[in-house]
């Protein structure tokens, strides 16, 4: 995968199904299947082995908190992401 493919959220930390202590808003599982785009690679300690992917959907809209500076983005596993191109329909 490199930053500007297109990709499918497939897993969360690496499962389908949110823990049953996860909060609402940070029920990021619910984004499983949706589509984005990569705009960066992680490369600081944190961001190791992550994506800065931006989703077609609204993040904030599903209720789920977004503190990145761009609008629907989220840092994601790489491991969590199929790379391909992808519609919602695929």
């Amino acid at each position: 995968m490199k930053v500007g493919d297109r990709v499918r959220l497939a897993s969360m930390l690496g499962t389908t199904s949110p823990p049953s202590d996860v909060e609402a808003h940070e029920n990021y599982w619910k984004l499983i299947g949706e589509a984005g785009q990569l705009l960066e690679e992680g490369t600081e300690n944190d961001f190791l082995g992550r994506f800065l992917v931006r989703f077609d959907e609204n993040v904030t809209s599903l209720g789920l908190e977004c503190h990145n500076p761009i609008p629907n983005t989220l840092w994601i596993l790489s491991t969590d992401l199929e790379a391909k191109g992808v519609s919602k329909s695929d």
